[in-house]
């Protein structure tokens, strides 16, 4: 009996801290977390990127900074899976046909994931659904994709 409640514990602790995962972390690439966006705060700044209400419920938005350069990364969560995809092929879908500030987007299989990306503002943008979460990271063209690669490894571990 003991050991079936100790194994419940252990199981229940695994899952719950592997729910609660950081995916901005604050010291990323040889960059520090400059500011950090959450609730509220981060829905609205997302809203008025958008000039109009497009943001879930729960977001996330991280500012890092270090010598190298600068790079944004905004975190959307879904209640499921589907939902994340849908507005992953919505959004790219929308900032494709290059009506908007963004030029050059194309589709990529990067490490099996599919992402998007494009340019825009002086950065390089990358766009990708994984799970319940869609992630759009923009980053500085010099470092850009060596950002994402690492972003990666730290999301799909």
């Amino acid at each position: 009996m003991k050991k079936s409640i100790l194994f419940f514990l252990i199981t229940y602790l695994f899952i719950s801290c592997s729910a609660d995962r950081n995916y901005l972390p604050e010291d990323f690439w040889g960059m520090k977390l400059k500011r950090k966006l959450t609730g509220k705060e981060a829905k609205d700044f997302v809203d008025k990127l958008h000039f109009q209400n497009v943001a879930t419920e729960k977001n996330e938005v991280g500012f890092y900074s270090g010598e190298v350069g600068n790079a944004t990364v905004y975190i959307t969560y879904y209640s499921d899976d589907k939902a994340a995809y849908q507005d992953f092929r919505k959004m790219t879908e929308k900032i494709s046909p290059e009506n908007s500030m963004f030029v050059r987007g194309t589709y990529h299989n990067i490490n099996n994931k599919q992402i998007y990306s494009c340019m825009g503002l002086g950065q390089v943008h990358y766009v990708f659904a994984d799970n319940n979460l869609l992630f759009w990271i923009s980053a500085d063209p010099s470092f850009s994709r060596n950002f994402l690669d690492e972003y990666m490894k730290l999301v799909m571990n």
